[in-house]
This record gives C-alpha cells, sequence and structure tokens, in this order.
C-alpha cells in the first residue's frame, strides 16, 4: 500500500520538467485534476514537504530567482558502469 507521500512525489514526478523550472503555484495547477479530487485532503504544506524531501534525494533541484522559488527535475546521471558499457559498445 503506498502512502500519500508516495503517491504525489510520483505525480510531482510526472509533472516537473527536466527543462523548464516550475514555481509552487504552476506545479499545483499542472496536478492531474482527477488526481487532486481523489486527494481532495492535499494542502501545499504537503507540497512542500514532499518537495524538500525531492530535493535530499536529488531528484529536484530548487532555483531562486527573485522572490520565487522554483523547482527543475534532474536527469538521472549514468553510473560509472553504464558509462564504461556505452564506450565499449562504440
Amino acid at each position: 500500500m503506498h502512502t500519500k507521500h508516495d503517491i504525489l512525489e510520483r505525480h510531482l514526478l510526472e509533472c516537473l520538467s527536466f527543462y523548464e523550472p516550475m514555481r509552487l503555484d504552476h506545479i499545483f495547477l499542472d496536478l492531474d485534476q482527477s488526481f487532486l479530487e481523489e486527494n481532495s485532503e492535499l494542502t501545499m504544506e504537503d507540497l512542500k514537504a514532499v518537495l524538500k524531501s525531492l530535493e535530499k534525494t536529488k531528484r529536484i533541484k530548487k532555483i531562486k530567482g527573485g522572490n520565487d522559488e522554483m523547482w527543475i527535475r534532474i536527469y538521472p546521471k549514468k553510473s560509472l558502469i553504464r558509462k564504461i558499457r556505452s564506450l565499449l559498445k562504440l
């Protein structure tokens, strides 16, 4: 059984972009409407807590621009073994 935190984390990772940083209100507006209806008890504090945990695991990055805080998804780095494999396949 998935917790509320895990479900929100999965939806946030689907929502966030690799290319364009998003403000908190844009993230909230970009979430799926049916997901928000099913989980109407979610608050902005829950959203901020999940964003903070994703920052700690280095899956997203927080960018401060003026008075705004924005988040962008970080592309996962390749491990050393994957880099060596890709070089050997050439």
